[in-house]
Parts: structure tokens; sequence; C-alpha cells
């Protein structure tokens, strides 16, 4: 059960990550007149800043190695972060917020 916390970690930060970038970014996105698309990248940011402000280097956590170049473990693993905010916003409006996927 121990080896789960990490991933526990990671799928919070990915729920931040994407709580933080619709809260903030979304009507700014919309009242600037820029398209949504955006948000993905904004969300890549929020989720690299999270990763690096945490210290959260999931690739030397669950795999065991390391990069030679200094926190690139953890601008990788903010980058999936902010890429799983989409899935976990998913999941999400899928199976908890009432939202039933189409069949």
């Amino acid at each position: 059960m121990e080896a789960l916390a990490p991933l526990g970690v990671v799928l919070a930060l990915a729920f931040l990550c994407e709580s933080l970038t619709e809260y903030f970014f979304s009507d700014l996105l919309a009242a600037a007149g820029m398209d949504k698309r955006y948000l993905r990248y904004i969300a890549a940011a929020v989720g690299m800043a999270l990763a690096l402000t945490y210290g959260l280097d999931a690739i030397d956590r669950f795999l065991g190695i390391s990069p030679r170049v200094p926190h690139l473990g953890e601008a990788l693993t903010g980058l999936v972060l902010g890429r799983g905010a989409n899935y976990v916003h998913d999941f999400y409006g899928n199976y908890v917020g009432g939202r039933r996927p189409e069949r």
C-alpha cells in the first residue's frame, strides 16, 4: 500500500493543476478572445511549476533512475501533471460529477 502513495500525490497534483488552470485562465482566455486550445500549454506550465515547487520526480520515484541534468525529472513530471490534468478532469466529469460517458 505504501507504494501507491506517490501515485496518489501525482493524481492529487494533477487535479490541483486542472483546477488552477480552469479557475484562473479559462475566463482570461475567453475574455482575450483566444482559443481554449492554449489551456493545454498553460496546464503544462502550471504542472511544471507544481512539480518543481514540491520537488516531485516521479521518474526517479517509480523507475529508480535519475537524470544527469538537475531538475529534468521534475520538469518531465510537471509535463505529465499538466497532461494528466485533462484525464483527471474527464474522469471527474464522467464518473464523479454526474455526467455519464456516451456509449
